[in-house]
């Protein structure tokens, strides 16, 4: 049964025809979601420099806030397409009111010069077809959504049709991605839009998701969604329309860009992408690099030909080697990788935190360093012991898992006992190759200030860049930055997936810059 709107009759203003989809500028639309009038135009304002289109959450106001007059001047304001957006709570919005009282709402401001209205389909398949067709007939493009916050369907053809069926102008399917794989099932759909002459805004949702909303607008999507800074996302997984124009470029991506990208668990911390993409843009090369979150190594192998390059990080520096091809040398050394380079014969595994090491300890290790301590027994670990044996350093691996202590230690034929006992042990250099300290769980620590008496303290961890264990250490010991290890391994990277020597001061102003900002 449809739904009987009861309009009132009234002479719409004169307005300005909604530009034509092929008109957008570029495929950054940046979400408004403020809840008073003051805030939302104050977003407007500050999202201008950085936004293609805008989506303005109109379910964030209060109803009679939405108005004629200050939607249109709102719509002047933004200065580029806008989308009109009312949704329902029942479809991961804030509007409580019923279909009937959504459509009155979007009916009263038609005039105001939205370029598109974005209706569930659940809203939209309710209509008689007259109902329907004057919503068609307005000055808006129809954009027909679907969302499931839940998951990403493993066959998204049905939905697709289902939201065909109301013949929009634009088809939008938002699904929650949780796995690797649910991005390219989302970009796979824009050839089935295609072929049907349809525009089409696929969004993988959630962390998961960020690689569908940096590549899918360069394989034919209308446009992807940004938030306009962070803490302002409407949906799980949005980056800052900052972050898509001068992180990731996104407008400049096109079908030849070359991608690279950091593989891990999780990775939100990582300012991988910021150092990479700052790099291959000095170099003038059509290269981006992605953050790629995911825990599971065997959904994503076979999507490892889409790149030409990774870093591995946490936790899969060792079980990555199942799914290259050959093995560095200083693989087989270290038994871990972090570094993936595609070649001739495929995926060759380098191991990068080699350099990364050597880099941060260039002036510590001229035999002046025979008693180390070693903190940690996974792959960070493993190179650290690497180097350390090189130049001959008494060293001793401390782990909360003492079987696998033992079992670094023998690999290198070092000494190895449980972390418990950390306070038994003193040297020359601490190095802390756990995560314990990482940024968002900054506060925490590996060891207490009471047994800081090294000459030396080097933290892995870049982030954050004072961490606990280098503020407390900084008063009686010489301390190294996991910031130093970061870079050097980093511009490392760079080299053996370019063939170029990479910019290593800007990579290290880059990194500063982001740690300094928060």
């Amino acid at each position: 049964m449809g739904i009987t709107l009861v309009l009132p009759l009234r002479v719409l203003p004169a307005k300005t025809p909604a530009p034509m989809i092929s008109s957008l500028n570029g495929k950054i639309c940046t979400v408004i979601r403020e809840c008073t009038v003051d805030d939302f135009e104050a977003e407007i304002l500050k999202s201008r420099a950085d936004s293609d289109v805008m989506e303005f959450r109109l379910d964030y106001l209060d109803p009679a806030q939405v108005t004629l007059e200050l939607m249109g001047r709102w719509v002047s304001m933004a200065g580029v397409p806008v989308i009109a957006t009312l949704r329902r709570k029942p479809y991961g919005g804030l509007f409580i009111g019923s279909k009937v009282d959504q459509l009155e709402i979007l009916s009263k401001i038609q005039g105001a010069g939205f370029a598109f209205l974005d209706i569930e389909i659940e809203t939209l398949e309710v209509l008689l077809p007259t109902e329907l067709g004057k919503i068609k007939r307005g000055p808006s493009r129809l954009i027909a959504s679907y969302h499931n916050f839940k998951k990403t369907p493993l066959n998204l053809d049905p939905i697709f049709h289902r939201i065909l069926a109301v013949e929009p102008d634009v088809v939008k399917i938002a699904t929650l991605a949780t796995s690797f794989s649910d991005n390219f099932r989302l970009i796979q759909i824009i050839n089935l839009a295609k072929d049907r002459g349809v525009a089409i805004i696929p969004v993988a949702m959630g962390e998961l998701g960020a690689y569908s909303r940096l590549v899918a607008s360069s394989c034919g999507a209308l446009l992807t969604y940004a938030s306009s800074r962070k803490g302002k996302e409407a949906a799980p997984g949005q980056l800052t329309a900052q972050a898509m124009h001068y992180v990731y470029r996104l407008n400049a991506i096109n079908p030849n860009t070359v991608f690279y990208g950091v593989i891990g668990y999780p990775i939100g911390h990582s300012l991988s992408p910021h150092i990479h993409n700052y790099a291959f843009e000095q170099a003038g090369l059509d290269c981006r690099y992605l953050p790629l979150p995911t825990s599971n190594l065997e959904d994503f192998s076979p999507h490892l030909e889409n790149f030409s390059g990774l870093s591995v990080t946490l936790p899969h520096k060792v079980s990555i080697l199942k799914y290259v091809d050959s093995r560095h040398e200083s693989v087989k050394q270290s038994g871990a990788a972090n570094t993936l380079v595609k070649g001739d014969r495929g995926f060759c595994a380098y191991n990068t935190d080699l350099e990364g090491i050597r880099y941060a300890l260039r002036d510590c290790l001229d035999g002046q360093l025979p008693r180390v301590v070693l903190l940690g027994a996974g792959g960070a670990a493993r190179s650290a012991a690497l180097v350390l044996k090189e130049v001959g350093c008494q060293v001793t691996v401390l782990a909360r898992d003492q079987n696998k202590a033992q079992q670094l230690a023998n690999d290198f034929d070092l000494e190895s006992d449980s972390l418990d006992q950390v306070e038994q042990y003193s040297g020359d250099l601490l190095i802390n190759a756990t995560p314990v300290g990482m940024s968002p769980n900054s506060h925490e620590h590996p060891v207490s200030e009471a047994i800081l008496n090294y000459g030396t303290v080097f933290d892995m961890i870049y982030n954050p860049l004072e961490t606990w264990l280098i503020r407390k250490a900084r008063a009686n010991a010489r301390v190294v930055s996991g910031l130093e290890m970061f870079v050097g391994q980093a511009a490392r990277q760079f080299q053996l997936w370019t063939g170029l020597e990479a910019p290593i001061q800007g990579m290290r102003e880059v990194v500063l810059q982001q740690l300094r900002a928060g």
